[in-house]
């Protein structure tokens, strides 16, 4: 939440209703000089007491449950700032500029001083709330974007331990086997922990790099594999502006090879999609199932909680099978930074 320039919205009130008496005082009484001295002493005297309400009296009393002191307080102030109003209005528009009788000690004058402070001093309880109102908006609003700060961070993390885990098990498998594959897995499983520790960390990062990320994901699991996926990518060239959410792709990618692998038969494809526009990102993956296959995205609850969080204002996630294919497809609004 963007917080508020309460002293320039408060600064324009006061002049407004400043300018106000000004004019009307000299359309009433058809003098500039006495206009401008009774609305200069009003305006004084309301901002005395609505700041002294709202700054001190309320704040350092009320809140702190003290309601009988405050309430005391708040009458003798009232009445101190009532008589100091009207001895100051008597001296200078009834004696010095010889201005209505009103102004003399009158009753009619002590209740006229004696109303308007009280409302102003009523306004300083009203400002005062105001501000606390918005300060605890703001509050749960910081509490808020760090709870979903802390939920992202938590759902990104339980991406990485499960990939570590089955990337070490297959490193292990080729370095048993004595594979002459393992240092080239080794050497890119040490490409995708790069991207782990310097990209993953921040909230956007190129789409270029996560698309990287995908690729070097793809071939560290072909290499485990006796019969290789046959996968293509269809990728419009992306605009090195656009910026992604890390790892936000890869549960598609992975659950190719988690549910859409036969291992017995070399009969395993997939396709994947990225097309960009102005606006939005579509993103798919569509590979083969088969009759055995459990065909359940155990990822897909974790990735919906994390759209959920990226994007409030909305995203369109579908899954569906389709003619011995499962299509996985992602759009959402995309992230441009210019360039200087």
């Amino acid at each position: 939440m963007r917080k508020p320039n309460f002293t320039f919205i408060q600064a324009l009130l006061w002049l407004t209703l400043y300018l106000f008496l000004v004019f009307y005082g000299v359309q009433k009484v058809e003098d500039w000089a006495s206009g401008i001295t009774s609305a200069t002493i009003y305006v004084g005297f309301y901002l005395m007491a609505v700041y002294i309400q709202s700054h001190w009296l309320f704040p350092r009393y009320f809140k702190k449950n003290d309601y009988g002191f405050y309430l005391v307080l708040s009458i003798g102030v009232l009445l101190g700032i009532v008589i100091l109003r009207m001895y100051v209005e008597y001296e200078a528009l009834f004696l010095r500029l010889r201005h209505h009788r009103f102004y003399d000690f009158t009753f009619q004058h002590f209740a006229f001083v004696f109303i308007t402070q009280l409302l102003a001093s009523l306004f300083g309880v009203m400002l005062r709330v105001a501000f606390d109102y918005v300060a605890l908006l703001q509050r749960q609003e910081q509490l808020r974007s760090q709870q979903i700060v802390s939920e992202l961070n938590l759902l990104k993390a339980q991406v990485q331990p499960h990939f570590l885990f089955n990337t070490l098990n297959n490193i292990y498998a080729l370095a048993v086997a004595k594979s002459d594959q393992t240092p080239a897995v080794v050497a890119k499983l040490s490409d995708i922990m790069r991207y782990f520790v310097d990209e993953a960390p921040r909230d956007l990062v190129p789409l270029q790099n996560e698309l990287t990320f995908l690729q070097n994901y793809v071939e560290l699991e072909q290499i485990r594999l006796r019969f290789p996926v046959n996968i293509s990518f269809e990728i419009t060239p992306p605009n090195p502006q656009i910026l992604v959410p890390p790892m936000l792709l890869i549960p598609f990618v992975e659950n190719v090879f988690k549910h859409g692998v036969d291992k017995t038969t070399p009969n395993n494809e997939a396709v994947i999609i990225v097309a960009v526009t102005p606006e939005k990102l579509y993103f798919q993956v569509k590979n083969t199932v088969f009759e055995d296959s459990k065909g359940r995205w155990r990822g897909l609850e974790n990735l919906q909680k994390r759209l959920n969080l990226l994007f409030p204002e909305g995203y369109e996630l579908r899954t569906e099978r389709e003619n011995g294919y499962f299509v996985a497809s992602l759009s959402f609004s995309i992230t441009t930074v210019s360039t200087p």
